[in-house]
């Protein structure tokens, strides 16, 4: 099962919430755990209307992944290529945002 970043939305990943997707960094692999998808449920962003390329595609809430990594090394922000098997790679836009004392909280917003 692929997902297609322009039409996901959080209930796309919400079965993977708990798993793990790998990140090739300058460091080697490193494991990034599904922790959690926050909905911006005030965001209007894609509740309207949206054409590209004659398709029109559905409106959406924005939402977050949030992601548990090692505590390090701390990736700095920027796209990744994410690899999980069940649904191929992906290409996102992820940053850190907090580091606990264990480990380091990262996100991918999807607007």
């Amino acid at each position: 099962m692929t997902i297609d970043l322009v039409t996901a939305t959080a209930d796309s990943f919400r079965p993977h919430i708990g798993q793990d997707f790998t990140v090739n960094s300058v460091a080697g692999p490193l494991v990034l755990r599904l922790d959690n998808i926050k909905i911006f449920e005030g965001s209007t962003v894609r509740d309207n209307h949206l054409e590209i390329g004659g398709v029109v595609y559905p409106p959406r809430k924005a939402f977050a992944l949030t992601l548990i990594g090692p505590r390090e090394p701390v990736l700095r922000p920027g796209l990744m290529a994410l690899s999980y098997p069940h649904i191929g790679p992906l290409t996102l836009f992820v940053s850190p945002f907090r580091q606990d004392h264990d480990c380091t909280l990262y996100e991918a917003v999807f607007n």
